[in-house]
């Protein structure tokens, strides 16, 4: 019964794989906003990690890249996702909205997630997400440089709705340790306006690979050291580091370092009463932008509940 399950498991993982190398996607932290406190909410970029735990949760966070310069991108996201009853299945939704300039997107997505016990101690899960993509940019409202001089591909703004939006992913897990793989957007968007095919995606190929382990420390302490790998066609592997130490009284710290030349630093208290608030700022040490703008920085508060009211829920890491 578990070979049998395990050859489907790679079946399945086979097919996420061709999936991303026929599919035309962009760029996950461009399309989806991935936030700087991903390694403790990990759904955001894996939907096979929905209802993973016991419990349900809300969450809502706010991110401004390079604060200190006109009209740079703003993040703001709101999910819900909750285990299904039986355990073995989760369901999320999410909402997005991100600006960068005059370009808008809204997004709406559900997830949804399934679970195969491979034995005693080893899991796999598989994840789907699918939705629809808002797209605005007025491009009438951008004043042209240095001359003023008028061009044509911008005499008409761009308005497409219900660009649709799917990803994938998978998770192989035991109480320690994690390997997760997903693509979440397979799919592209192109849409004919007022100029020659203009696509609101970079049109990428990306895929993303991620994995970690929860090493137990004295008392109650635990670190998780977590390695995060972007693929994209054309362009150089995206790398970040990551690393959380989980202190006692619901605090914990965390630092990741990237490849792109910049480091973050976050930390996340979680209340009494299942109220979590995180906070993380993002800073560029080798990047030339950091001439020109104070680091990224995001907000998260989160809530999570005992929604099917059991006795007892395991403590969750990842």
């Amino acid at each position: 019964m578990i070979k049998n399950r395990l050859h489907t498991a790679v079946l399945i993982l086979f097919l996420l794989l061709c999936s991303v190398r026929q599919g035309i996607g962009q760029s996950y932290e461009y399309i989806w906003g991935l936030p700087l406190q991903y390694i403790t909410n990990m759904q955001t970029l894996n939907p096979a990690y929905v209802g993973l735990w016991d419990k349900a949760g809300l969450l809502a966070l706010t991110r401004i890249n390079y604060v200190g310069i006109s009209r740079a991108p703003v993040t703001q996201q709101f999910s819900y996702f909750t285990a299904i009853k039986d355990q073995r299945s989760g369901f999320g939704l999410n909402i997005q909205q991100l600006n960068v300039g005059r370009e808008k997107e809204l997004i709406l997505t559900g997830d949804y997630s399934y679970q195969i016990r491979l034995d005693m101690y080893n899991y796999l899960r598989f994840g789907f997400r699918a939705g629809v993509i808002n797209y605005s940019n007025n491009l009438t409202d951008y004043q042209l440089y240095p001359d003023l001089i008028t061009d044509s591909q911008f005499l008409l703004d761009v308005h497409n709705y219900f660009m649709t939006a799917f990803g994938l992913g998978a998770l192989f897990y035991n109480e320690n340790l994690y390997v997760s793989l997903s693509a979440p957007q397979i799919i592209s968007n192109t849409f004919k306006v007022n100029r020659e095919w203009f696509s609101s995606l970079s049109e990428l190929k990306t895929l993303y690979l991620t994995g970690g382990y929860v090493f137990k420390l004295v008392g109650d302490m635990r670190l998780r050291p977590n390695i995060l790998l972007v693929g994209t066609v054309g362009q150089p592997v995206y790398v970040d580091a990551a690393a959380i130490l989980y202190m006692p009284g619901n605090l914990q710290f965390g630092g990741n370092i990237r490849s792109n030349g910049s480091f973050c630093l976050s930390g996340q208290y979680s209340f009494a009463n299942n109220l979590r608030i995180g906070f993380a700022a993002d800073y560029a040490v080798f990047q030339d932008i950091r001439k020109f703008q104070v680091g990224t920085y995001e907000i998260l508060i989160g809530y999570d509940f005992n929604l099917f009211r059991r006795k007892y829920t395991k403590p969750h890491y990842f």
